[in-house]
Order: structure tokens, then C-alpha cells, then sequence
């Protein structure tokens, strides 16, 4: 039969045994009440067994084991009503509830006479019960779980008793009439006071007439806030509380009075050292009319002014003062003294201040107060304590060299200032700043400079900005503090308004620690240069300025930290309104790691130029630190001679980028060129010296420059990359607007192949100046090189030094018809002998053929090699230095109707042995000067060469046939062909196998006639 059991929550795949012990204990465990927890948690339904645990639990103050059972549930109750308003008088009220006495709580202000402040009284009513010592521990232990910290409490027992009581008493009285001599008038010694906040006069009574019997008196004052009046042995001592006026009213038994005017006025106490009795002690405005006390109790008038101006001045003593001696100043009724030294134009030296004792008065400045008082060496404590209007401080102690410590609240009293700009500048003995020295200053908005070029400082200190929450600028605030070795605790807390730390602690090169908090507060703004040229600085916290969401700018902000070795990962991550992180860490020369994602999120990122220029040492750099940089735009230098830099990181957001200008120029560890690396970059317009001097890349991937559509500018690009061997031939395709390829693979001696059509899109180049120079490994040109440069119109050194070169293709220049100038374009392709007859047929524009095979190992010269180009006005130095060159042919020059200047063409072709007949026959030639200078080996005939009757049109023949010893002919007959000739010496100099050297004329040999 099938028992009845409850039903079961097993899964279908229960094993046996755990369905027989489902079945075990069902039963007992569907007795078990469902809300078991909530029931005994509830004070109304716990049981009365478990009432202590849960009055435990629930901290109730008074118990007692003889209560009722609802007492004890009601006590229960009332603990978290007691709990929730500890420390008010309610709760003690009703943590008194259980108490068995009547209870009264009486506070001290309403106590008569009134009791100590923050105490209580506890009344308590016997109600006839006995009070035992338990039950006042246990009243004392209630009130002191519910009252306050603060306040303390007595207990006062009342009994009463009931009862009747009989009393008598009687009184009497008699009257003695006596005549009586009362006082007539008050004396006294001063009827007016001029005092100092805090000092104490003492004026003295005279009661008159002598004999009079009773001669008590009392003092009362107008105002106790400005002046307060003591009687002392008869005596009153009236001492000064703060600045104003009121008056003391001294009154006899009998109503007699009088009265001292009290004036409580600004003073300047100050401790000077006199080193010249003539120099001034201070600066002040002269139509105050201040008295000086020096140290002698006697407020005074001995000085006199040296005037600055026609309102200020300074104040010379006239009394005979003791040189060397050190003197205690008191300046009474003062709101302008100050240690100031200069005035407009106007300079002097002070009698140094040593010391500043006390400055009060309703003065709203204390600009350049004590500035260059290089002798002062103590502000004491409470100095600035009444200077309730104070609000400009800039410059305050600028320059006091000799200042060594600064008293604890020194500006705690000036809550209206707003700017302590420069304060503390060139303190240069100040080695620590107090604890809280600004703290709580909430309407100061500039600290620029504040301890600039303090050089002993060690620490910024300890919550030295707290909460000035209008704070805005912090630029150089250490800057130039060079003993600094930690940036404090919590110095910027609270500076919700911070925006400005450019060059907070720029040259701080002891600063070795960076307080993982510093920027918690502070929303951001400019951050340049904050740490640059800290050079102690090895490491750096984790998301520095993780809190900063306002900072915009973060140029050099660790430039020069020479001795930090890594950024950590997400160091500027999700900044989003930073658009500057320029030479970020320029010249950290111990770099060797930049983390992952350093700037990723950093959306609105537009400059990242030098950022890690001069990284000598960094090797490794996440792929994605730019990740998310959507809006930068230059890249400019960013790893620039960054010497150990192996891989390239990625810029795959980047597409905004308009220069890469110098950007790994000289990173000689770099191997390659990762494919498609900055393809899609549709913005940019320069990759000017980008790769430069990267000795070890090897090789370009494909499309690395893929559709940068806007590209105009190769320049150097890879030049002096010594190890590059390999080109994608897709590398630059979608370029079309790159104009400028000046240098580009210059210096590449390693590459000895070229793609084909390398530049095919180059559609608007026009000129490929240096581009393949000193390619001293490149052997042979693809025929399509330059076939899609269709608008080329100068090929200026283009191959120039290629020395293995030695295959041209025919139609390398094909398609090349705008073609101008071929300058140098093979110079000095030492490989290179024989040359394509149609290289130049397809260039009909060329106008001139300046040293373009100068230097090559040519060996013969097409005879229509020019044929193609009518336009050509100038063959300057052409084949010059063609040293095995052998012949020229008659016709090389026959098209080329416009030449007039063949200049150097065959100079120092020194195998030069045969020239064709009338090589410049018909020609406007104007200049031939060293045409075949140095030309040793030349046979043929000057006449055969010049074989018309007349070259009217040659003006120059400078040294044509220099040092062409074995040339024949007569030089007197070529003399004759040329009527116009105005230039022709060295002409003939060495033609010794000329059948008339002996009688050519001295200056056509020499410059001599």
C-alpha cells in the first residue's frame, strides 16, 4: 500500500537513498512552523524562556530577572526606540522607564544657578522604596548607555516625609545715627587709552576727599567686545579686546563718576636689528598719525619720513638708537605698515626685521608685505590672528630667505582672503610647511607660485589646501622646490574647484613618492607640465587622475623624469575632455614600458606629439594605448629617438590623424611596418622624417599607407633605414595627392629590389628629388616605377649614389611626359654603363640635363639619347667625370636647337679619347667653358670637333680643353672661329700636343696676359 507522505521536492533522477531519507524525515519536518525565525525575533511572541537571549540581542540597557513577563517584552520594544535617538534626552527618558524611582532630568542651563556647560542633574524619587547600591549601578549604567559622549551627569536621592512641626521666634531692632564724609570727586591717572588688541593698561584711582569713609568704587564698560576693565588693589586694569572705541566708567558708593575714553587701535609689533640708525625701520602711508613704542613702554612720535611718493614713505627713527642691537617694535594706529622696499621706481634698504610678533587692523591687503626681508627668520604664533578683512596676499614673504618655519594657523583667521599668489616664493630656508596652512580657506582662488623656488621644503604637507573649495589656480605652487621628496597628505582634498596645476611641481627632482590620492577632489583643468623634471620620480600610482574629469591638458606633464621606468596601464584612461598630452613624457630617458590602453577613452585627445620623445630605453608600449583616440590629430614626434622600440602600437581609432611628422624617427630597434598600419587615415597630410635613421626595419607591410587620401608630404620618410630590404608594392596606394617625395628611401642601403608601380597613384607627385639616393644595394628599376606619375616634372638626384645599379629599362619614363629636369639623377651610379638609346624619347618637355649621369660607369653614349628633347637649354657637367667613357658621338647634341650652355659636360673623362665632327655644329651655344677639362686621353682634332669657319655665338671657352695634353690640332685656328669669345682663360692650359702651343697667347694657357 502507498504511505502518505508529503510531497517531495527531489528531482526525477533522485538516487534511492536520498528518497528514503526524504521519506525518513517529511514528517517531522513539516511540524517545524514555516515562520520559526520571525517568531522568536518578535518580542510579542518569543517565548518567555527566550526573552533574556533576545533582549541581548537587542541591547536592552536595564534588566531584571523579577519583572512581569510584559515589562520584560516592553523593555524589549522600547531598546530600538532607544538605540535609534542615543544620546538625546528622550532616549535617557526612556531608558529610565524601567527604573522603580521616580526620575528628573534637569540640564545645566536650566539649573539655578546654572551648572558646569554639557552636564546634567539626575533627580531621583524614592517613592519610599529603599535605594540599594544595586539599584543606583544600575541607574547609572542606563543613563550612561543613552546620553551622549559629551556630557557628564550627578545623582541627586529624594526622600520625603509628612509630618507637623511648631516654631516661635521673636525680633527687635534699634537705629544709631552717625554723621558720614562721602566721596566728592574721582582722580584719575588717565582719561584716554590708546591700546593694542590684548595689551593691558592700568590706570590709577584717586578718591577725594582723603577722609572720606568709604572709598569702594566700580568699573563698568560701555563695551566689554572692544575693551574689558578689572579692579586690581584698587587699581583698574583696562585691557584692549579688539579695535574700536568705548569707555570705562569708574562710580562710587554714592554715584560719583569718571570716565576713560578707551581706543583700541591697529598695531605692528616687530623685533628689527639696527644696522644703520639713518636707514628706515618700515614703509607706511605718512598722514597716519601713529605713535612707534621702542621697547620702552613709551608710545612716541621720534621719527621721520623719507618720502617715496607724495602719499607714502618710509620711517627713519630719530631717536638715538644703538647699532647692532636688536630692538622691539610697537606701532600703534597703523592700517598700512609694511616691510616694503620698493616703491615705483624707488628702492632702499631696510634696518633688517628679524622677527613679526603681531599685525592687526581692518587692512583688506597684505600685498608684498614683508617681501625681500631677507633677515626674517620667525612669524610667531597668533601674529595674523586680527586681521579680520584681509584679502589679497601675493607676495607676502616673497624672498625671505632666512624663513625657516611657519607657525601652525598662521592664516586660519583669514576667511575673506582670495590670493596668496607668490607668498612663499624664494623662502629658500622654509623646510616645512604646518599642517593645515591654508585648510579651510574657502574663498582663495589663486595659490600660483605659493612656494615656488622654496628649495629646502621637503614635503608639501599635511591637508595644506583643504577644502579651499574656490581654489582654481595651483600653477608652480613647488615648482623649482628641489629638496621636495613627497607631495604630502591630502593637500588638495576638498579643492572642488581646482583647474588649474601647470607646472605644480615642475624641477621637484627629490620627489621620489606621488600620494596615491592627490587629485581625488579636484575636477581638473590644466595639468601641463606638473611633474616635469622631476627626475627621483621612479614610479607612479595607478589612474593618478582617475577623478579629474575636467582636465583638458596634460603637455610634458612628466617631461624629464629621467629615472621613471614604467606608465601603468589605463594611466589617462576615460579622461574625456583631455585634448593635449603633448611631450606627456618627453625625455623620460629610464622609460622602458608604457602599459595597455594608457590613453584609451581619451575621446577628445587631439595632440600627442613628442609624447614619448627621447624614450631611449623603451621597449615595449601597448598595442592599444591609443585606443579610442577619435579626435587626435598629431602624432608629431611621438616616439621620436626612442632607440629600443621594437613594434609599432596600434592607431586604428585614430582616424582623425594629420601628422605623423618625425613620429619614430630614429627608433633603431623597430623591425617592421605592420600591414595596413595607418591605411584609412584619410586626414593625413605628413609622414615628414617619420621613419628616419630606424636602422633595423626590415620591412613595409601591405597597404601600410593604404588610402590616406589626403597625404601629401614622404619627405625623408625612411631615410638612413639601412636594413630595409622589403617594399609592399600596394604600400602607398590610394595616395593620390602626395606632392612631395624628397628623400624618401635615401640612405636605404640594404633595399635591392622595387615593386613594380611602387607609385602608381601617386598621380600628383612632381618631383622626386633624393628619393632613392645612396641605395647603394639597388641593382635594377621595375619598367613601371613611375608609371603612374604622370604629372613628374623633376627627377633632381632621384638615383643619385645608387652605385650597384646598373640595368635602366627602356621605358622607365614612358609615361612621364610633363618631365622638366633630370638633374643628378644618376649621379654617381658607378654600376651603371650602359644606357637605354629612348630613355628621355617620351620627355619632350625636359629643358635641361644638369650632372645626370655624372660619375657613372658609362662606357658609350647613344647617339639619339637627346633626340626627343628640343627644349633642352643647358648640359652642365652632363657626363662629368664618366671615367670610362670612351667616345662621343657627332649627332648626341643635334636636336637640341635651344642649348646654349654646355658647361663641364665631359670634364675629368679621363678615357675620353674621340669626339664626333661639329658636336656643336648649329648650335645657339654661348658657353662651353670646361667642356673637356681634365680630358688627358682626348686625340681628336680641336678643329674637327669645332669644324664650322665661325661660332659666333660662344662668348666662353674657360678652360674648355684644360689639361687635355694629348688633343692635336692648331689652338690659333679655333681661336679664329670664335669673333665674339670674351672669357678664355685656361683654355688651352697643358695642351702641350697642340702643333701651336708654343705660340698661343699667355692668357688663352693661364689667367695671365
Amino acid at each position: 500500500m502507498t504511505a502518505n507522505y508529503p510531497a517531495s521536492i527531489l528531482p526525477p533522477n533522485a538516487t534511492a537513498v536520498e528518497r528514503a531519507i526524504d521519506r525518513a524525515s517529511a514528517a517531522a519536518l513539516e511540524r517545524l512552523p514555516v515562520y520559526l525565525i520571525r517568531w522568536v525575533k518578535d518580542p510579542d511572541s518569543c517565548p518567555l524562556a527566550l526573552l533574556p537571549w533576545l533582549a541581548w540581542e537587542y541591547q536592552v540597557d536595564t534588566w531584571n530577572i523579577n519583572w512581569s513577563e510584559q515589562k520584560k517584552r516592553d523593555a524589549i520594544k522600547r531598546a530600538h526606540y532607544i538605540h535609534r535617538h542615543r544620546g538625546t534626552v528622550a532616549a535617557v527618558r526612556h531608558a529610565l522607564v524601567d527604573s522603580p524611582f521616580g526620575t528628573d532630568i534637569v540640564e545645566w542651563f536650566n539649573q539655578n544657578p546654572k551648572g558646569d556647560p554639557y552636564t546634567f542633574r539626575l533627580n531621583v524619587y524614592q517613592n519610599d522604596l529603599p535605594v540599594t547600591e544595586y539599584d543606583q549601578q544600575d541607574l547609572k549604567l542606563a543613563v550612561l548607555r543613552a546620553r551622549n559622549l559629551r556630557s557628564w551627569f550627578s545623582v541627586h536621592v529624594f526622600g520625603r516625609l509628612q509630618g507637623t512641626s511648631y516654631a516661635a521666634g521673636y525680633m527687635y531692632a534699634t537705629e544709631k545715627i552717625t554723621p558720614r564724609f562721602v566721596p566728592l570727586q574721582v582722580i584719575l591717572s588717565r582719561y584716554e587709552l590708546n591700546l593694542a588688541p590684548g595689551d593691558t593698561e592700568t590706570v590709577t584711582v584717586t578718591i577725594l576727599p582723603e577722609y572720606a569713609e568709604d572709598k569702594t568704587f566700580t568699573v563698568t564698560t560701555s563695551d566689554k567686545t572692544i575693551a574689558t576693565a578689572r579692579i586690581v588693589n584698587g587699581a583698574i586694569l583696562v585691557t584692549g579686546v579688539k579695535r574700536g572705541t568705548c569707555s570705562v566708567t569708574v562710580t562710587t558708593t554714592n554715584g560719583v563718576s569718571a570716565v576713560i575714553n578707551v581706543k583700541v587701535v591697529a598695531v605692528m609689533k616687530f623685533i628689527t636689528r639696527i644696522d644703520n640708525a639713518s636707514r628706515p625701520l618700515f614703509y607706511v602711508r605718512m598722514d597716519e598719525d601713529f605713535t612707534i613704542d621702542y621697547g620702552d613702554g613709551t608710545d612716541s612720535r621720534e621719527y621721520r619720513f623719507d618720502a617715496a611718493s607724495a602719499v607714502y614713505g618710509w620711517v627713519i627713527p630719530t631717536r638715538d638708537v644703538v647699532e647692532g642691537e636688536e630692538y622691539t617694535i610697537t606701532v600703534k594706529n597703523t592700517e598700512t605698515a609694511s616691510f616694503q622696499r620698493t616703491s615705483g621706481n624707488v628702492s632702499v634698504t631696510l634696518n633688517p626685521v628679524q622677527e613679526i610678533i603681531l599685525l592687526t587692523g581692518e587692512r583688506d591687503n597684505l600685498v608684498s608685505f614683508a617681501s625681500g626681508a631677507t633677515g626674517l627668520y620667525k612669524v610667531h604664533a597668533g601674529a595674523f590672528d586680527d586681521l579680520p578683512n584681509i584679502q589679497k596676499c601675493t607676495s607676502i614673504f616673497r624672498g625671505c630667505s632666512s624663513l625657516t618655519e611657519l607657525p601652525e594657523g598662521l592664516f586660519a583667521r583669514f576667511t575673506g582672503a582670495t590670493d596668496f599668489s607668490a607668498a612663499f616664493y624664494g623662502c629658500t630656508e622654509l623646510a616645512a610647511v604646518p599642517d593645515g596652512l591654508f585648510s579651510e580657506l574657502s574663498q582663495v582662488t589663486l595659490f600660483t607660485s605659493v612656494f615656488e623656488n622654496c628649495t629646502r621644503l621637503l614635503s608639501a604637507g599635511k591637508n595644506t589646501f583643504r577644502d579651499c573649495a574656490a581654489a582654481t589656480h595651483f600653477t608652480s605652487a613647488f615648482s623649482g622646490c628641489t629638496s621636495l621628496i613627497d607631495t604630502g597628505t591630502g593637500i588638495f582634498d576638498g579643492c572642488v574647484s581646482g583647474n588649474n596645476f601647470g607646472y605644480t611641481f615642475d624641477g621637484c627632482r627629490a620627489l621620489t613618492t606621488l600620494s596615491a590620492d592627490l587629485f581625488s577632489d579636484v575636477p581638473g583643468g590644466v595639468f601641463t607640465a606638473i611633474f616635469r623634471g622631476c627626475t627621483a620620480l621612479t614610479q607612479l600610482p595607478p589612474r593618478l587622475f582617475r577623478h579629474c574629469l575636467e582636465a583638458t591638458h596634460f603637455g610634458g606633464a612628466f617631461s624629464g623624469c629621467t629615472q621613471l621606468l614604467s606608465v601603468p596601464d589605463e594611466f589617462f584612461k576615460d579622461l574625456p575632455l583631455v585634448n593635449h598630452f603633448g611631450t606627456v613624457f618627453s625625455g623620460c630617458s629610464s622609460l622602458v614600458k608604457a602599459g595597455k590602453a594608457v590613453f584609451s577613452g581619451c575621446a577628445l585627445a587631439q595632440t600627442f606629439s613628442s609624447a614619448f620623445y627621447y624614450c631611449r630605453v623603451l621597449e615595449e608600449v601597448g598595442d592599444d594605448i591609443f585606443e579610442g583616440g577619435v579626435s587626435a590629430t598629431t602624432f608629431a614626434s611621438v616616439f621620436n629617438s626612442c632607440t629600443a622600440l621594437t613594434a609599432l602600437p596600434s592607431f586604428v581609432d585614430c582616424n582623425k590623424a594629420t601628422s605623423f611628422d618625425r613620429a619614430f624617427y630614429a627608433c633603431s630597434s623597430l623591425t617592421a611596418v605592420r600591414a595596413e598600419a595607418f591605411a584609412g587615415k584619410s586626414l593625413v597630410t605628413t609622414f615628414y622624417y617619420a621613419f628616419t635613421q630606424c636602422t633595423s626595419l626590415k620591412s613595409i607591410g601591405a597597404g601600410a599607407f593604404r588610402d590616406c587620401s589626403s597625404l601629401t608630404n614622404l619627405t625623408y620618410t625612411f631615410m638612413g633605414c639601412t636594413a630595409l630590404v622589403s617594399l609592399a608594392g600596394d604600400m602607398f596606394a590610394g595616395c593620390s595627392k602626395v606632392t612631395n617625395v624628397t628623400g624618401l628611401f635615401n640612405q636605404c642601403s640594404g633595399l635591392a629590389v622595387l615593386p613594380e608601380k611602387l607609385f602608381s597613384g601617386l598621380t600628383s607627385l612632381t618631383a622626386m628629388g633624393s628619393t632613392f639616393q645612396d641605395c647603394t644595394a639597388l641593382t635594377a628599376l621595375p619598367s613601371d616605377l613611375f608609371a603612374g606619375c604622370v604629372n613628374l616634372t623633376s627627377l633632381t638626384l632621384t638615383f643619385s649614389g645608387c652605385t650597384a645599379l646598373a640595368v635602366l629599362p627602356a621605358d622607365l619614363l614612358k609615361h612621364n611626359t610633363l618631365l622638366i629636369s633630370a638633374g643628378s639623377t644618376f649621379y654617381g651610379c658607378a654600376a651603371l654603363v650602359n644606357i637605354p638609346p629612348s630613355l628621355f624619347a617620351s620627355c619632350p618637355l625636359i629643358t635641361a640635363f644638369g650632372a645626370t649621369f655624372q660619375n657613372t660607369g658609362v662606357v658609350e653614349i647613344p647617339e639619339n639619347l637627346f633626340s626627343g628633347n628640343p627644349l633642352v637649354t643647358a648640359y652642365g657637367q652632363t657626363f662629368r667625370g664618366c671615367k670610362n667613357l670612351r667616345s662621343v658621338p657627332a649627332g648626341l647634341f643635334v636636336t637640341s636647337i635651344n642649348a646654349t650652355t654646355f658647361t663641364n659636360v665631359f670634364a675629368e673623362c679621363i678615357a675620353l679619347e674621340e669626339v664626333g665632327a661639329g658636336l656643336l655644329n648649329n648650335l645657339p651655344a654661348t658657353t662651353i667653358g670646361y667642356l673637356f677639362d681634365g680630358c688627358v686621353q682626348l686625340r681628336t682634332n680641336v678643329s674637327t670637333i669645332f669644324n664650322l669657319d665661325s661660332y659666333s655665338t660662344i662668348v666662353t671657352t674657360t678652360a674648355t680643353f684644360r689639361g687635355c695634353s694629348a688633343i692635336t690640332g692648331k689652338g690659333l685656328e679655333f681661336m679664329g672661329k670664335l669673333p665674339n669669345v670674351t672669357a678664355h682663360y685656361y683654355a688651352f692650359y697643358n695642351c702641350t700636343s697642340l702643333d701651336d702651343f708654343a705660340d698661343l697667347p699667355g692668357n688663352w694657357i693661364t689667367n695671365k696676359l
